[in-house]
């Protein structure tokens, strides 16, 4: 039997109600574990837990947006972990972006408050972009089908964002993590928010648009960790980029709104093993898009764009490496004829070009010692 998300049911509802490093960091509490999805299905009621919501006699709510393709294996996780928050979210959209496998039956199972809205498959931007339509919450929280959320991160979130009320947009820390190992225990740690912020309230920190220049190099803002107010204008993802649609988002908004951040690791981000060698060379090439878009911006000051174009150069170097080291001769020649004779020398320039006629083997082989 066909299990995939029919296309007749689009849009049917299945209910209807640089780091300090002298600076000492900030103690907080480490997530809560997340039991692993059940095979079967789940009813959501189970799931719930006694805390109070945030849309029966409280003045706010949230929407969680969950973009899946195929990800029926791993969806229950992410939805589960949603369901358990202290604060309840209002409703969880899930949008099946034209899955080929059972993704949106798993989703059904669940039952209210979770939505299931079906599409041709448009990409994981569209997926948000459709929730974002559809979604009814004053406060939109962004969760990946392979990522989970300790109990309490919407509640964190919103203490944040009473906090400090000027903030439009609301992050938490995360912890990345491969299928057998923890990859990366702060991304916060990449550096350049502490310091940052104009005012700290605890583990609860205010930005404004100071906070540009450190996302610029490094995003430390991952998708799952953001909650955002649903009715800012600029919130919609480009759907015309790959991979880097949100660090895109993110970079238009840090320019033209304050930020909160809470510094805990509320999100568990899981990396598939999927090639990642070529998700990286992917990843650059849509990087060179947005940063390319970004130089023209308006609203940049002087500083601001010379930053830009800096990192931009710095990201075309990285698309012709790992189009080298993917074997993709023809792609690292036409990239490097994007590179100023300024952002890399004659030598190295020369160097790329003739390595671009080695077979993808010997590029491998020599990619070990950084070529």
């Amino acid at each position: 039997m066909d299990r995939r998300c029919p296309v007749s049911e689009v849009g049917r509802r299945t209910d209807r109600p640089d780091a300090r490093p002298h600076r000492p960091k900030r103690q907080t509490r480490p997530p809560d574990p997340v039991p692993p999805a059940r095979r079967t299905g789940t009813v959501a009621a189970e799931l719930r837990g006694a805390g109070h919501t945030a849309d029966g006699g409280d003045a706010v709510t949230v929407s969680v947006v969950i973009p899946c393709y195929n990800r029926a294996h791993i969806l229950g996780r992410a939805v589960e972990s949603a369901l358990r928050q202290t604060v309840s979210p209002h409703e969880i959209i899930i949008v099946d972006d034209g899955s080929q496998d059972n993704s949106a039956e798993v989703a059904r199972q669940f039952g209210a408050p979770v939505r299931v809205i079906c599409q041709e498959n448009a990409g994981a931007a569209a997926a948000r972009n459709r929730g974002l339509a559809e979604a009814t919450g004053e406060w939109i929280a962004f969760l990946d089908s392979d990522d989970e959320w300790a109990t309490d991160k919407l509640e964190r979130q919103f203490a944040a964002a009473a906090r400090f009320p000027a903030a439009q947009l609301v992050f938490c820390d995360t912890v990345v993590r491969s299928e057998r190992e923890v990859l990366m225990e702060s991304r916060f740690a990449l550096g350049g928010l502490y310091g940052a912020e104009i005012e700290q309230d605890g583990e609860a920190a205010l930005y404004d648009r100071s906070l540009f220049l450190p996302m610029l190099n490094q995003s430390r803002v991952i998708t799952s960790a953001v909650m955002v107010r649903r009715t800012l204008p600029e919130l919609r993802f480009p759907e015309h980029i790959w991979g880097s649609e949100d660090w895109a988002l993110w970079l238009t908004l840090a320019l033209r709104y304050p930020f909160a951040s809470v510094d805990a690791k509320l999100v568990t981000m899981h990396q598939q093993g999927d090639n990642i060698s070529a998700r990286k060379g992917r990843l650059y090439r849509n990087d060179v898009k947005v940063l390319e878009e970004l130089a023209a911006e308006p609203l940049l000051t002087a500083a601001e764009r010379s930053a830009v174009v800096a990192e931009l150069a710095r990201r075309r170097v990285g698309a012709v490496y790992h189009s080298l080291i993917r074997g993709e001769g023809r792609e690292a020649r036409g990239l490097l004829c994007e590179v100023s004779t300024t952002d890399m020398d004659w030598t190295r320039r020369r160097l790329y070009h003739v390595l671009s006629y080695f077979p993808t083997p010997v590029l491998r082989w020599l990619s070990r010692g950084r070529v």
